[in-house]
């Protein structure tokens, strides 16, 4: 049920409810079931959950366009079990895409409200053989399935457990001081609008907000205007200029997209699309800032937008277009003679430093650049970082937690698909750009938005790429009609996000040493009784093991199972030592 109480008393309350969320949740309900009986009293379990869809997060729900796709293939997706689960759901609605791809009549379903149907048509050879692990499927497609394993999930519990679903915009986590907490809405006022007591929490709240852009002569961002009234930081939230107030729409209306997901990403497109048309063809130009899973959705949902307006694309990355934006080609091969000499002289029993690691993969990938077998190259240096943390001490792992797993992260993105032909398409046609460059700022002149761009020493585009000699590769102070930020997540320290300012300014929690998630102890806690799982996890180390990106799903699954064991042995102990709980 949902629920918005003023005021509520829960054993467990969990905290966001995208992947990370869920997948918490789906554990602790099993574990839950395995480890009490019916003789028990009640667990009371509050998910708290800011959007209005709850288990799928931006990725898997309606902020992501049906056009969106998972930034992997299902092969490496979800873990074997858990793939083999969500196979056998797509089997079940194979018939009805199929038949949505023959007769082109809508389906009578939710189908429609998750995917293209477009998609089916580029895929239906693949669909109709059963190939799913080769695809690059639909997001908001598991985030259905998602919310169908919580339903089931909960209805197997719930002679042990109770379940509540509730909407609000947490801001605020105050420990107790028993090894709980109250997690509360306040207003601009400071009113509480409402209020949970838990005894343990889940912090499953995802990454921060994605960076900002500097920009001038536009509206500014009520909690980040500085002195000058035309300068600002502009975000995804409200804005306002001279003591005014602007929406979102009337940032995407000045041609400013700060993040594609607010308010979700089909509406920023339809937006889009009207500033482009009220244009001449001359003037339609977008400008997307960055490389990473954000730009390639944006790619691919903006499409069919592009080729009905007639916009030409640039994209402003920091050598061009990155070496992980390529297919495959005929017949690569990994090479990686660097690292297979580091792991022998391992194996042999000299430490494996993370700096010697890094460095090492560092030269790999510039040789496979120069080589043409990047992504084989790529897959290999994958595995062997995973199964490098065996040759460290805990010194090194640090290292690796903090700093160096993070730049190697970097180097190693990969990505494929439906994305990729469209970028490679529109190279080849002219209607898109790559721009080797930095972002510094851009500012608003007449109905147009111009970028100053940094250029970077020995940036250029990677061997084999076209070199094009438009205006936006020459003369980087070039107007656009629409940017869009594709520049990636904040630091915690740097964030704007209201709930990670409040619990680190009050020192509830502390940031890790790698800024990129939160300080945790042997337990996943961030403090007494909040347990963290998801992306905040980034940071950390422990027991043979270091955590610097957790964004994947499958890293959450398994992450999920380590978390919630120490959550739900947290939550019994707690519950052996107080009265059993009384319903408010």
């Amino acid at each position: 049920m949902v629920r918005n109480p003023s005021a509520y008393e829960a054993d467990i309350a969990v905290l966001g409810s995208g992947a990370s969320g869920t997948h918490g949740l789906l554990r602790t309900l099993a574990l839950l079931t395995d480890r009490m009986s019916s003789t028990d009293d009640m667990i009371r379990i509050a998910v708290i959950e800011r959007d209005q869809q709850f288990h799928s997060g931006i990725p898997y729900g309606h902020r992501s366009g049906r056009s969106s796709l998972l930034i992997s293939a299902l092969e490496s997706f979800l873990p074997d079990r858990e793939r083999s689960e969500f196979i056998g759901w797509l089997e079940e609605r194979r018939e009805e895409m199929l038949d949505w791809a023959t007769d082109g009549r809508t389906p009578d379903s939710t189908l429609a409200k998750l995917m293209d149907r477009d998609w089916i048509l580029r895929h239906e050879d693949e669909v109709r053989a059963g190939r799913w692990d080769d695809l690059y499927l639909p997001r908001r497609l598991y985030g259905q399935y998602l919310s169908e394993l919580v339903e089931r999930a909960v209805e197997a519990a719930r002679r042990l457990v109770e379940v509540d679903f509730l909407h609000a915009d947490v801001n605020e986590v105050i420990g107790d001081g028993h090894g709980g907490a109250h997690l509360r809405e306040r207003d601009s006022d400071g009113e509480v609008l409402f209020e949970v007591h838990a005894h343990s929490v889940l912090l499953a709240i995802g990454s921060p907000p994605v960076r900002s852009l500097a920009v001038s002569g536009a509206p500014v961002d009520a909690g980040r205007a500085t002195t000058d009234a035309d300068s600002a930081t502009v975000d995804g939230g409200l804005a306002s200029v001279d003591g005014g107030q602007a929406t979102v729409d009337d940032l995407l209306d000045t041609g400013l997209v700060a993040d594609i997901h607010t308010p979700e990403i089909e509406h920023v497109i339809e937006k889009i699309r009207v500033r482009l048309e009220s244009l001449p063809a001359e003037k339609r130009t977008i400008l997307l800032i960055g490389g990473n899973a954000d730009a390639l959705e944006f790619l691919l949902a903006s499409h069919r937008l592009r080729q009905d307006t007639g916009t030409r694309l640039s994209i402003l990355s920091s050598r061009g277009r990155p070496h992980y934006w390529h297919h495959d080609l005929p017949g690569e091969q990994a090479s990686t003679p660097i690292l297979d000499h580091l792991f022998a002289t391992a194996e042999a029993g000299a430490p494996l430093r993370a700096r010697d690691l890094h460095a090492a993969v560092r030269a790999e990938l510039t040789a496979a650049i120069s080589q043409g077998n990047v992504n084989s190259t790529i897959a290999a240096l994958i595995t062997a970082v995973g199964s490098s943390l065996r040759y460290m001490d805990d010194f090194e792992l640090c290292s690796m937690a903090t700093d160096h797993g993070v730049a190697i992260s970097d180097l190693l993105r990969r990505a494929g698909g439906d994305s990729l032909d469209f970028l490679t398409d529109g190279i080849a046609d002219g209607s898109i750009t790559c721009i080797p460059g930095r972002f510094r700022e851009a500012h608003v002149r007449e109905d147009m938005l111009f970028a100053t761009v940094d250029q970077l020493p020995g940036s250029a585009p990677n061997p084999g790429d076209e070199v094009t000699s438009n205006d936006a590769q020459r003369n980087p102070d070039h107007g656009y009609a629409v940017i869009v930020n594709g520049t990636g997540f904040e630091r915690v320290t740097d964030t704007r996000s209201p709930l990670l300012r409040q619990m680190l300014g009050s020192g509830t929690v502390r940031a890790s040493a790698a800024r990129t998630g939160l300080s945790l102890d042997e337990k996943f806690q961030a403090a007494p009784g909040i347990f963290v799982l998801g992306p905040l996890i980034a940071g950390h180390h422990h027991g043979g093991s270091a955590y610097w990106h957790i964004e994947s799903v499958a890293r959450i699954i398994q992450l999920a199972d380590a978390v919630t064991d120490s959550l739900v042995t947290e939550t019994i102990s707690k519950r052996s030592m107080r009265q059993p709980l009384l319903a408010p």
